[in-house]
């Protein structure tokens, strides 16, 4: 005669452990991509700060070596604004020493680095200064003209429009924050206020590098 085996205390045990194990699981799941999503957009906060203390850097450096008129070209390295990318008419304020902490050169998500500054130079262009140098990129305009009339690139105006970007994070290599699919960058404008643009906000194949010659093109360029 035989003898079904009964759920023992044992059984019940167990089941709640396993039960319960995944519920921690669950939760974990569920926790962690906020989790993430909470600390993404605290960097992008602090990357909006650094947005705004380069922008008055940036009016600072003006009045001082623009005569309140047009941003110069970066001081030391050369004299032909065509030489400069966005992101070294950033550095510049460093080498002038407008803006003396190179940490706020560099995007909280990112992970650029300078080496504390050693990379951006201290009065000129570092040897090792590169794409991951400065995370942001002040834009091309072809917004003066020289002597022979001819257009020229520079960074600021005195008289730009206040809807018109001025900086923003750097499109070369990975986007700053996120990957190209769901990411995004945040822009400085010229009324001295930061927007969080996300990449479908913004044309990255057509702007990219884009000089040409007319004043309206810029290091990228935002979709209507």
């Amino acid at each position: 005669m035989s003898h079904k085996r009964g759920f023992t205390v044992f059984d019940l045990v167990l089941l709640v452990i396993i039960g319960g194990f995944a519920m921690v699981l669950i939760f974990f799941g569920m926790l962690l991509p906020a989790l993430a999503r909470g600390r993404e957009e605290a960097r992008r906060i602090r990357c909006r700060n650094k947005l705004n203390q380069l922008a008055k850097g940036m009016a600072t450096y003006l009045v001082e070596h623009g005569d309140n008129r047009v941003y110069p070209c970066p001081l030391g390295r050369g004299r032909r604004p065509k030489d400069y990318n966005g992101a070294e008419w950033l550095a510049s304020l460093y080498w002038a020493g407008t803006v003396p902490d190179p940490g706020i050169f560099l995007c909280p998500s990112s992970g650029d680095t300078n080496h504390k500054g050693k990379d951006i130079g201290k009065t000129k262009i570092a040897k090792a200064f590169g794409s991951q140098t400065v995370s942001y990129a002040g834009m091309h305009y072809y917004s003066t003209t020289d002597a022979k009339g001819k257009h020229m690139p520079a960074a600021i105006r005195d008289d730009f429009p206040p809807s018109m970007p001025m900086a923003s994070d750097d499109t070369q290599g990975t986007i700053n924050h996120g990957e190209r699919d769901n990411g995004g960058m945040c822009v400085l404008f010229f009324s001295g206020h930061v927007d969080f643009k996300t990449n479908a906000d913004v044309d990255l194949v057509k702007g990219v590098g884009d000089r040409g010659t007319k004043p309206k093109n810029l290091l990228w360029m935002l979709r209507n």
